[in-house]
């Protein structure tokens, strides 16, 4: 398994000063990796103040010193392989070899509509592996021609290549079979976070473990050691990890078990006014995240017994 990380979540739904701050506090409380998010528009409310991603991960990359920077994910709905490749390198540079890499087929909530790129379901997870292809080539090599389905691209320049060899590591989000049959084949990291529709905090754990047992059994098919790849787990309601320490202890510890090593974080009072998070939080970050992170040591994925739901799609 691999070495327990700790995640700062920050839409960059703020006014430019606050983020700053807020990017800032993340590096103080020792946060692993700091993600913003790739929208056009704010995904929880209408009219709502939302900065680029791609922008703000700059900002993020030019403000910070030590903390990982990325975006959970880099959508294909906004993206173009030769460019996305590109801007990653430049903020590889830029971060002194600090940057990570998530993508995404996105949410089309996130503004595919309003942007005017969307395509039918039965395409998206086609065009998206060869999205994923593509961006490797392109990291890895300084001329890329490339002729796919849905992508094409002749004599594309990487020059200079990214600070990080053989490329920066990337994280796949997937939740269906053929998405994380993706991710087990070329992700360095494995990306889930629940969805929609999850009432219950054993409904989101039982879908988690499911997820989990079979990108394990994935990677084994694709020749790939599970224990090599991150398994991370954005900790989205219903999951409350502010609500007490006890709660994030047992929260980690619960996940852990079925495989999980790294948790994506919003700050206190994401969902609402909770004061009582702001005390929490510190606690956790100045004591708690980095006791778990000595005590992780090597660790086996566990199956669990509990009752998996049916495969979804």
């Amino acid at each position: 398994m691999a070495d327990l990380r700790f995640c700062a979540y920050q839409y960059q739904h703020l006014p430019l000063d606050a983020l700053r701050g807020r990017w800032r506090d993340a590096e103080r409380c020792g946060f692993d990796v700091l993600w913003n998010c790739d929208t056009v528009v704010e995904p929880d409310r209408p009219r709502h103040t939302m900065f680029d991603g791609p922008a703000t991960l700059t900002m993020m990359a030019a403000d910070t010193h030590h903390i990982r920077v990325g975006t959970l994910v880099s959508s294909m709905y906004f993206r173009q392989p030769v460019t996305f490749a590109k801007a990653a390198v430049t903020v590889d540079h830029l971060s002194a070899g600090r940057v990570e890499l998530a993508l995404g087929v996105g949410d089309p909530s996130a503004g595919a509509k309003a942007s005017g790129t969307d395509w039918p379901a039965g395409e998206r997870v086609a065009r998206f592996a060869e999205f994923v292809q593509l961006v490797g080539l392109l990291l890895r090599q300084q001329v890329t021609t490339y002729h796919g389905q849905f992508y094409r691209c002749e004599e594309a320049e990487t020059v200079p290549l990214p600070v990080q060899q053989p490329r920066p590591p990337v994280t796949i989000a997937a939740h269906g079979p053929k998405m994380l049959r993706i991710a087990a084949g070329h992700g360095d990291g494995w990306s889930s976070w629940g969805g929609y529709g999850i009432a219950t905090e054993d409904d989101f754990y039982a879908v988690t473990a499911d997820r989990s047992h079979r990108f394990d059994d994935l990677c084994v098919a694709a020749g790939r050691d599970p224990a090599s790849i991150r398994h991370s787990l954005v900790c989205f309601p219903p999951l409350t990890p502010w609500r007490s320490v006890e709660y994030f202890q047992d929260m980690v510890g619960r996940f852990r078990e079925i495989g999980i090593d790294e948790f994506v974080l919003y700050w206190p009072q994401t969902w609402g006014p909770a004061p009582r998070e702001d005390a929490v939080f510190e606690e956790v970050t100045a004591v708690v995240m980095p006791r778990l992170r000595a005590g992780a040591g090597p660790a086996v994925r566990a199956r669990t017994t509990v009752p998996m739901p049916q495969q979804r799609p």
